[in-house]
């Protein structure tokens, strides 16, 4: 692929055979800075990459440095507190101020008072979008300020004003073209920063859209930088000078393809017109900023411009990253043997559907972790991302050799499905989707009309992604889950209640909170939650908190231990929470997934306690 590249650079390099110094009216005092480098401070542009480039790798430093004394402190008390209770008392508190003091104000903050995944909505169809936390608005105003002010630092002193505009010109292009290496980067999935810093894809995603702001912006100043100058230098008609700019140049006439490209996605990339449209923005997405990126690479190789490696590196990221998507796919959905992956999909009340993946091969997860599926029969031209409810494992997951040599020893061979330090491998993923829009309610439809209610079809999953957070060191764990958010919290469950049993983690007290709007929604994760409750030590750990927000008639219900109970109403987190925090063991780790709303009660109640107390704030969303 860079082979490819560079000869591909080197033909287009090949200089327009029209002289345009000669055609762009040479005797204009203002030529000099239409076009080219003429007039461009390369040194200081350069200089200015370089403390770009030097804030971005101390940024990486930093948080890299934060994680792994975050990750070390997780181990410590995750060694100590394999023991009693009484083990875990040291990881209770907060031995510093100044930590739980930055979470509450900086890092679990939403950027005014408790707002933050809960929808701008301008009407019920009409949606903005969300606001970004305290925290990232702060990075965000220091990228969006530095590149500001790199646009700024000019030598004003000069004369002209049209060597000005042309110093300017050559500085917002070359921020255009660097900043377009983030754009890329963090619109990855396999981002390789995201397992590197722990720092979960719907971040990446928050700073993409802000870098192509960025890029865009950028790249409007650039091209009006240079259409105020070549007007300048036209002797007569100043919009005939533009017009024989591009009729005798290719590298005009693509970098303003390029940009007219940039300003399109710009704006339909808005949050109304995104969210309307969600299925056709990100496939028409992909190819437009396909066709971007491609003008910029000729724009700057028929210059003979030094950025062309920039681009070049943008492609080989992009590349390389759809083949190994390419690649995991094929290889977890398609085999000889089975064929393609099979689905079944049932339909539950509630419009929601239970999707079972029954894979052509095994697949490593870790819970809280979710996929991408692919249904073509239902929308052949987009993937939808869903945490993953449950996962079935295979009845051993060891090499079929490694087995047979354990078998001739003497004793009973172990059995890998109960062994919570081998990473499971799944055969089966099982997703639940509510009915929406496009996909999910096309899903759903045929589902229903189906026998029985159940659809079959052949599908592919991409992933696993996610599942960052593990929550095996903390003594209490607390999981909010809104709607289908309970599929995130399942896994969480059932591997720390399989690891307490075997001692292999710190939990002693899970508490799921579940927040429905009418009982019918149990069905959807009635299979898995019996398993769970049948799972050994689940009396002495779980509790279960369910909340039906629109209840038809009073219900109550109880298992044999009282640790199940239905509550009417919705329910307080900050009630929650405070009571937990007299009652916990260790260290507290506070998780959830749901809706905007339900998410920023949360956060907002955890807010509240993270000084009172060792408290962690874990949210998963998709903010898409």
């Amino acid at each position: 692929m860079p082979a490819l590249l560079h000869r591909l650079v080197e033909d287009l390099q090949v200089r327009d055979t029209t002289n345009v110094d000669d055609i762009l009216h040479a005797t204009s005092p203002a030529l000099p800075f239409v076009h080219g480098l003429s007039g461009v401070n390369q040194d200081q542009n350069y200089l200015l990459i370089n403390v770009a480039c030097g804030a971005f790798m101390l940024l990486l430093v930093i948080t890299f440095a934060y994680r792994w004394l975050d990750m070390s402190k997780a181990y410590l008390r995750f060694v100590t507190s394999l023991g009693t209770e009484g083990d875990q008392r040291y990881w209770q508190q907060n031995h510093t101020t100044f930590w739980p003091w930055l979470k509450r104000n900086l890092l679990y903050a939403p950027l005014f008072r408790v707002r933050h995944n809960r929808e701008i909505q301008l009407s019920k169809a009409i949606s903005i979008g969300t606001l970004p936390s305290r925290f990232h608005t702060v990075l965000l105003g220091l990228y969006l300020a530095s590149n500001l002010a790199y646009c700024l630092i000019l030598d004003w002193r000069q004369p002209n004003q049209y060597a000005v505009i042309a110093e300017l010109r050559g500085r917002s292009g070359i921020l255009a073209a660097f900043n377009l290496i983030p754009t890329v980067l963090f619109a990855l999935r396999n981002n390789p920063l995201i397992s590197l810093l722990s720092v979960s894809y719907d971040t990446f995603n928050l700073l993409h859209r802000w870098c192509a702001r960025m890029v865009i912006l950028e790249s409007i100043i650039h091209t009006a930088c240079f259409l105020v100058n070549n007007i300048s230098a036209g002797t007569v008609d100043g919009v005939s000078q533009v017009q024989l700019a591009f009729n005798t140049s290719v590298s005009y006439q693509w970098g303003m393809v390029a940009s007219c490209v940039f300003v399109f996605m710009g704006v339909a990339s808005l949050g109304p017109i995104r969210h309307a449209f969600y299925e056709f923005f990100i496939n028409s997405h992909r190819l437009l900023a396909c066709i971007a990126l491609i003008g910029v690479l000729i724009h700057l190789a028929k210059a003979t411009l030094p950025q062309v490696p920039w681009i070049i590196i943008c492609f080989v990221l992009w590349s390389a990253e759809w083949a190994w998507r390419f690649c995991r796919i094929v290889y977890y959905n398609i085999s000889r043997t089975q064929g393609f992956t099979k689905v079944t999909v049932e339909a539950l009340p509630g419009e929601a559907c239970r999707v079972t993946f029954h894979l052509a091969r095994p697949m490593s997860y870790r819970p809280g972790c979710h996929v991408h599926a692919y249904l073509p029969a239902v929308a052949w031209h987009s993937s939808h991302p869903f945490s993953i409810a449950w996962a079935d494992a295979r009845a051993s997951t060891m090499n079929p050799r490694t087995e047979k040599s354990l078998a001739s020893l003497p004793g009973e061979v172990p059995n890998p499905t109960t062994i919570p330090a081998w990473r499971p491998k799944a055969t089966s993923i099982s997703l639940i989707t509510k009915a929406r829009s496009g996909m999910t309610r096309n899903l759903y439809d045929r589902a229903v009309a189906s026998t029985n209610g159940i659809y079959t079809t052949r599908g592919l999953i991409e992933g696993p992604y996610g599942g960052n957070d593990p929550l095996d060191s903390y003594g209490t764990v607390v999981l909010f889950a809104g709607g289908v958010g309970i599929t995130h919290c399942l896994g969480y469950i059932r591997n720390l209640l399989t690891r307490r049993t075997a001692q292999t983690c710190a939990a002693r007290r899970i508490l799921l909170v579940w927040s429905i709007p009418v009982p019918e929604c149990l069905e959807w994760v009635h299979p898995w939650m019996d398993a769970i409750l049948r799972l050994p030590g689940r009396r002495d750990a779980l509790r279960i908190h369910i909340y039906i927000t629109k209840p038809r008639r009073r219900q109550n219900l109880r298992s044999e231990s009282g640790a199940v109970r239905m509550l009417e109403g919705r329910c307080n987190p900050t009630q929650i929470l405070r009571a937990e925090m007299k009652e916990r063991v260790g260290a507290m780790a506070v998780a959830v997934c749901g809706p905007g709303a339900f998410a920023d009660s949360v956060r907002a109640a955890a807010r509240e306690v993270v000084t009172e107390g060792a408290v962690d704030f874990v949210e998963e969303g998709f903010t898409y």
